[in-house]
């Protein structure tokens, strides 16, 4: 079972940027791992999240989640992006390079709260 909640209260303890990010290798350019701020439902405070994007879909495997929802609704879940902040988005190559640049799976161009 899906557990939301869990994924939504990691604030900064998740594995949210190397799960997703591993979810990228392989894959066309029709997939974009995004980087963005969103809030945590157990304090209400802006925390750095990440997540993949395909089409209308947002994929989320961190902290053992499979999680595919409609972008609108994983968008009002998270409660992305918070206003005056921005959403990251790179190709599966761009990943790649990033990677291998900064070692490490991100947050790359983001300045997360926590």
């Amino acid at each position: 079972m899906i557990k939301l909640k869990e994924l939504l209260t990691e604030g900064g303890s998740g594995d949210c940027y190397s799960a997703n990010g591993r979810l990228m290798i392989g894959k066309d350019n029709s997939y974009k791992l995004v980087h963005g701020i969103g809030i945590l439902q157990t304090d209400g405070k802006p925390f750095g999240h990440c997540w993949v994007e395909k089409g209308s879909r947002c994929i989320d495997q961190s902290n053992g989640n499979d999680i595919n929802f409609p972008k609108q609704l994983y968008y009002g879940l998270l409660k992305a992006p918070v206003k005056g902040t921005k959403l990251y988005k790179y190709t599966p190559e761009q990943v790649g390079i990033n990677v291998l640049k900064k070692k490490h799976w991100g947050p790359w161009d983001l300045k997360p709260p926590r």
